[in-house]
């Protein structure tokens, strides 16, 4: 019915350091046969210019790795293999071993070698093994450019890897751009590479990462080639894909669709895409091994919990129906000092609950169990501000 063209993430790289250059000559010919819809990148839409070339990037970081006379640990994308290709080339015109730190970044390692990649570098080290480099003659290459908690950089910057750690005077690199959304987590893992007195170079004050998107001119181009009658923009936020939109039209394009997750498109056939249906989209939480829902009952539990604290009241009932003192535990509900305590208040206000029931009928206990829950609370509440997770259990003895 027609000819549909999925971008991907691409680029324009007048001098690639893996693959090919872009073959113009296919896609235009591609566009000479008709493209029915073009699905097309939109993450740097508001960047004017080109993306640039990765061997630019290449000739900067060796420039500033050239000057460093201690340890030397670059964070990057794993999945960026050019990337990773100039690093190594770096470390062994500097002199340097290198080192992988990260699952990820050791995964696409192998899996770039094994599709043919990666050919001429040295081979990495163990990070035990790096232990015993000197200062001057390591670089490291790790995951978590992006400050995830549990990332490598993460665990490197407050100490808790095993095998890797930097000091005051070594140099961190930030091979890579910040994802929008990312910005407080990696601010707040830099700021803690500055307390350590160690030098940061990011692409804030030096040249040293190039995207993997296409700025406008590069777009402008493969619109020529393409000459696509509708485009259906992706890959990005909602401001991003809504400026591309804006774009194509610039570009003479006769249809476009603004499009968001979940929704779903019938392209052809007709004389434009449009949206005929929604899918369930959104975040899906791994919470330990079972998937849940953003508003499921255990992830509302514990938000509950971190915010009001835990509260866990026992009465021990004897076969007479009397009570002992109720046994009441908490956690998570803060204390005033040199005031009184309310649990005290809470002892006096259960025993007075339980003089107006019969202990020894059980078929009160639902509405013993619901009163006692809704004085306590109310009694934290009045102390404390807190409203805290409740539970209430009776054990006849």
């Amino acid at each position: 019915m027609g000819t549909i063209l999925h971008t991907g993430d691409w680029k324009i790289d007048p001098n690639p350091l893996i693959g090919n250059k872009i073959d113009q000559d296919k896609l235009k010919k591609i566009g000479d046969e008709g493209v029915s819809a073009m699905i097309c990148d939109s993450t740097n839409i508001f960047s004017p210019g080109r993306a640039g070339s990765e061997s630019d990037v290449r000739d900067s970081l060796l420039r500033i790795m050239e000057l460093k006379t201690k340890r030397i640990l670059v964070t990057s994308f794993a999945s960026n293999v050019a990337r990773m290709e100039s690093i190594f080339y770096c470390a062994q015109k500097t002199g340097r071993a290198i080192c992988l730190v990260g699952r990820s970044m050791h995964r696409i390692f192998k899996a770039a070698k094994k599709c043919g990649y990666l050919k001429g570098l040295i081979d990495p080290i163990e990070p035990r093994e790096a232990k015993k480099v000197a200062k001057n003659k390591i670089l490291y290459l790790a995951t978590g450019s992006q400050g995830e908690p549990m990332g490598a950089m993460n665990r490197i910057v407050n100490g808790s890897h095993q095998d890797v750690f930097l000091e005051e005077g070594d140099c961190v690199i930030f091979s890579s751009k910040i994802i929008p959304g990312n910005e407080k987590k990696l601010y707040n893992l830099q700021n803690q590479i500055v307390r350590n007195n160690i030098e940061i170079i990011s692409e804030e004050n030096a040249f040293v990462h190039v995207s993997g998107h296409p700025n406008r001119d590069d777009l402008k181009d493969m619109y020529k080639w393409v000459k696509p009658k509708s485009v259906i923009p992706v890959h990005g936020e909602h401001r991003h894909m809504q400026e591309h939109v804006n774009f194509a039209k610039e570009m003479q394009v006769p249809k476009t669709l603004l499009i968001e997750n979940g929704d779903i498109i019938k392209l052809l056939p007709g004389d434009a895409p449009k949206v005929v249906d929604k899918a369930p989209s959104g975040r899906v939480y791994l919470d330990g091994s079972i998937n849940v829902e953003t508003d499921a009952q255990s992830i509302k539990d514990r938000k509950n919990l971190s915010i009001n604290g835990y509260l866990e009241i026992t009465l021990l009932v004897s076969n007479n129906g009397k009570i002992k003192k109720p046994i009441i535990s908490f956690r998570g509900i803060p204390e005033k000092e040199n005031s009184d305590h309310f649990i005290f208040d809470m002892e006096d206000e259960i025993l007075n609950i339980c003089r107006t029931f019969s202990l020894d009928n059980k078929n009160q206990q639902k509405n013993l169990i619901e009163t006692i829950k809704q004085n306590c609370r109310r009694i934290v509440r009045e102390k404390t501000g807190k409203k805290p997770f409740t539970n209430i259990n009776i054990a006849r003895i």
